[in-house]
């Protein structure tokens, strides 16, 4: 499943990637004021074509170039194109097996267009970890196979939702695990958002998440129908939690 990205006349600056204004970066409250300089252990053969560009005192960001079109013949013959949304596929994989073995979720962001791919993190320890991570898990087309799995997208619409309740729910699903969701976003007839990182956190039962054509047959009720979306407005909606589209 493909990204869009906008066309652009230029490329940004490598220091734009993964940086944002000051007042937007959460503050670690166990990170000294001042903060010191990164401690980069990294090494840049360890890690590369992937190079790292920080943003002291606040993060750092992991960047490649898609025009140096490492990896490309793998996407393709996986179907893919080696864009930046076909890497940002493939590292949430490696995200997911990251936080399995790791303290902690929502540590690591996305900021890539049709240029760069870059996940950027105010965790650098684990954005350096994650990095040479990365480069294990794209070796080879076997061991990115793994990582890519089968993701779909869904936009589930809810007629007549109670008060309180969302009008339009947004599923990733993973395919090849009995089809469970690995992400969820509820939208507000407001047009309000809710990211849902962990749809099954404290549930007593695990469901699966239908497929359209069963959910368009009304296997949840006769109130529900829904569609596949592109990857690229999930995770659109994820980073800014605004959404403008259709609530039915």
């Amino acid at each position: 499943m493909l990204m869009c990205w906008k066309a652009r006349d230029y490329m940004k600056d490598f220091s734009q990637y993964g940086n944002r204004p000051d007042d937007q970066w959460e503050m670690l409250p166990w990170i000294p004021d001042p903060r010191p300089p990164f401690k980069i252990w990294v090494k840049p053969e360890q890690i590369a074509p992937f190079f790292l560009i920080p943003h002291h005192p606040y993060a750092i960001s992991l960047l490649l170039k898609i025009n140096d079109g490492f990896r490309t013949e793998e996407f393709r013959r996986l179907g893919l194109t080696g864009s930046s949304g076909d890497w940002e596929r493939l590292v949430r994989g490696v995200i997911r097996e990251f936080e399995e073995n790791n303290s902690g979720v929502g540590l690591f962001h996305f900021d890539s267009d049709e240029d760069v791919f870059c996940v950027y993190s105010q965790y650098i320890d684990d954005l350096m970890m994650l990095a040479k991570m990365i480069r294990v898990a794209c070796a080879d087309e076997k061991a990115m196979r793994t990582y890519l799995g089968k993701i779909e997208y869904i936009k589930l619409f809810w007629e007549g939702a109670p008060e309180g309740e969302p009008s339009v729910i947004l599923y990733e699903v993973d395919t090849e695990n009995e089809r469970l969701a690995l992400r969820s976003i509820d939208i507000f007839a407001d047009g309000s958002t809710r990211n849902i990182p962990d749809l099954y956190d404290g549930v007593i039962e695990i469901t699966p998440i239908p497929t359209v054509e069963e959910l368009n047959a009304h296997v949840w009720g006769e109130e529900f129908h829904a569609c596949i979306i592109e990857q690229a407005e999930f995770e659109a909606i994820w980073e800014t939690h605004t959404y403008d589209g259709a609530l039915k």
